[in-house]
C-alpha cells in the first residue's frame, strides 16, 4: 500500500509538471498551438495532451481557438490579478528603503496589456521636491524606465526598441523626461526565485540629478532580494 501511494503521488506530480509546462509553452508562443505541436514539445502522446487540456479548460486556464488550436485562457489573467496584492505587500518595504535612500519616489509597476500600471508607490518622507505619483497610474510599456524594464525581461525580438536592447546589456532601464519633463527614471525587472519574469519592475523617479549606474546596480540588488524572499 505504501509503495502504491508513492507511485500515485509521483504520477500526480508528473501530471502537474506537464500541465505547468503546457501553460508555459502557450505563454511563450505568440500564436495558438495545435495538440500535435504541444505533444511534440512536451514529448508525450496526444491523448495525454487532450487530457491536460480538458482539465485546464475546466479551470479557464486554456481556451480553444479556431481549427483545434489552443491559447491561454482568461483564468490566467484572473490568477495574475489575484497575485498583485501579494506582490504589493512583498515590494512595499523595499520601496520605502529605496525612497529614503535616494530621496526619490519609488514604485513597483506591473504590465497590464500594453500598459505599465503603478501597483505600489512610496514617496520620500523627507524630500520637499519630488515627483508625486499615485497607485493605478498607467502609461505605455515602451515609455518610461519601468515599462522598458518589463520589456527587457521578455524574449528578445527584432522589433525591440533600442532602449530595451541597451537595458538588457546593463541589467536596468533608464528614461529621461519620457513621462514628466525633467524627471529621470531608473528601473530593474522583477523575477521569481526560479528566475522567471514576473512582468513587473521596481524603480525610482527623480526630479534631481541621478547617479544612474549606482541606482541601477542598487535596483538589481533589491530585485534579487525580493526574489530570494520567495516571489
Amino acid at each position: 500500500m505504501a509503495a502504491s501511494g508513492r507511485e500515485s503521488a509521483s504520477t500526480g506530480s508528473l501530471t502537474l509538471d506537464r500541465g505547468l509546462r503546457l501553460l508555459e509553452l502557450l505563454a511563450a508562443e505568440d500564436r495558438d498551438m495545435t495538440v500535435a505541436e504541444l505533444a511534440t514539445a512536451l514529448g508525450v502522446h496526444r491523448q495525454a495532451v487532450y487530457r491536460l487540456l480538458a482539465t485546464l479548460r475546466a479551470h479557464r486556464l486554456v481556451a480553444e481557438g479556431s481549427s483545434g488550436r489552443y491559447r491561454l485562457g482568461l483564468g490566467v489573467m484572473q490568477l495574475a490579478r489575484q497575485a498583485n496584492p501579494q506582490l504589493r505587500r512583498a515590494t512595499t518595504p523595499y520601496l520605502r528603503q529605496l525612497a529614503e535612500e535616494f530621496k526619490a519616489t519609488a514604485q513597483c509597476v506591473v504590465a497590464e496589456g500594453d500598459d505599465a500600471v503603478a501597483l505600489a508607490v512610496v514617496e520620500p518622507p523627507d524630500s520637499v521636491f519630488h515627483l508625486s505619483q499615485r497607485s493605478g497610474a498607467r502609461h505605455p510599456l515602451n515609455q518610461g524606465a519601468s515599462g522598458l524594464a518589463i520589456l527587457m525581461a521578455r524574449r528578445a525580438g527584432s522589433g525591440d526598441p533600442q532602449a530595451v536592447r541597451e537595458a538588457r546589456e546593463v541589467g536596468y532601464a533608464v528614461s529621461y523626461g519620457a513621462l514628466t519633463a525633467g524627471a529621470v527614471g531608473v528601473a530593474a525587472p522583477l523575477y521569481d526565485g526560479d528566475g522567471h519574469s514576473l512582468d513587473a519592475a521596481i524603480g525610482i523617479i527623480s526630479m534631481g540629478e541621478v547617479d544612474v549606474d549606482r541606482v541601477g546596480r542598487r535596483l538589481i540588488e533589491v530585485a534579487q532580494q525580493i526574489a530570494n524572499a520567495g516571489l
